[in-house]
């Protein structure tokens, strides 16, 4: 049961490490509805699996031969040369569920381990704002002293997140290995992937590993409503930013890459700005305007 309990409030984290406020009802949102779809949602499970007052006749009689054929060929150290029939097993409600679990129980792990992080960070610097100082005579000390709290506070910071990205990685193979195309199609399925997803771009950018979060960016915008959130495209444009100016400044790639990396930054740019702004504010017009003159340099002869 406190495991039980574990996976479930690991999935109501839906936004991860930085806690983000969740849009509120409609007025007149019958919130019972809402309440009854949460609970859905915080299973831990995908999706319950067949139970005997389910199944037809046909259905228990064949589960039943099945079983019966299977005792009879047990042969533990039997490998398979072709693996096709053998996959055939990820297909089914068990195996997804299995899965799931694991994925958010690596999910909830990850996100644990920024938690501890962050409330250590917090205590470590309040521990260094109280102690006395009375060795410091000269302000080079002082700032001396600051540089190397901040040394510390930086390398336990990329521990924690390099630790979380392990447990976040995990997660997202385990939910990659669910293979059945209706079962990825659960609301349950696709809130925990986009949570993960989420995570491991936040985590992954803060580690400077900005080109490894455009494939995750660019799957994330693609589940349901997630391309109508404008700090996935903030974060797409700054990747495509960093990967246009390395070819820019260090080479390694064609021009048509880096005009192709300009592309997508102005797309994503543009895109960003128009959801949290809007397309008549003047933001979005400053913009536009950024993007032209950009734009018009790539065509310069």
């Amino acid at each position: 049961m406190k495991q039980l309990l574990i996976i479930m409030l690991a999935l109501s984290m839906s936004v991860g490490i930085y806690a983000q406020a969740q849009p509120q009802g409609q007025p007149g949102q019958a919130q019972g509805q809402d309440v009854k779809d949460t609970d859905e949602l915080l299973k831990g499970e995908l999706v319950p699996e067949e139970e005997d007052a389910d199944l037809t006749e046909d259905q228990k009689e064949r589960r039943k031969v099945v079983q019966e054929q299977e005792a009879l060929w047990k042969n533990p150290d039997f490998k398979a040369y072709n693996k096709n029939f053998q996959e055939l097993h990820q297909l089914s409600k068990a195996f997804a569920n299995n899965k799931f679990r694991l994925a958010l129980s690596n999910y909830q792990s990850g996100v644990n381990v920024l938690f501890k992080n962050r409330d250590w960070v917090e205590q470590y610097r309040k521990e260094e704002a109280e102690k006395k100082r009375l060795d410091e005579k000269w302000y080079w000390q002082k700032v001396d002293r600051k540089a190397r709290e901040e040394r510390v506070v930086s390398r336990e910071k990329n521990t924690s997140k390099q630790s979380a990205l392990n447990y976040f990685t995990r997660s997202i193979n385990h939910l990659d290995e669910i293979k059945n195309p209706d079962l990825r199609e659960r609301p349950e399925f696709k809130r925990l992937l986009s949570d993960v997803y989420r995570n491991w771009v936040m985590v992954e950018y803060d580690l400077q590993n900005l080109p490894q979060t455009i494939p995750i960016l660019e799957l994330y915008i693609e589940i349901d409503d997630n391309e109508k959130e404008y700090p996935a495209h903030k974060y797409l444009a700054s990747a495509y930013a960093f990967e246009e100016n390395m070819i820019k400044k260090y080479g390694g790639g064609s021009e048509d890459q880096m005009l192709k990396y300009r592309y997508k930054k102005n797309v994503h740019l543009l895109r960003a700005t128009e959801l949290k702004y809007g397309k008549d504010s003047p933001e979005y017009k400053h913009i536009v305007n950024i993007v032209n003159r950009d734009e018009v340099i790539s065509v310069t002869p």
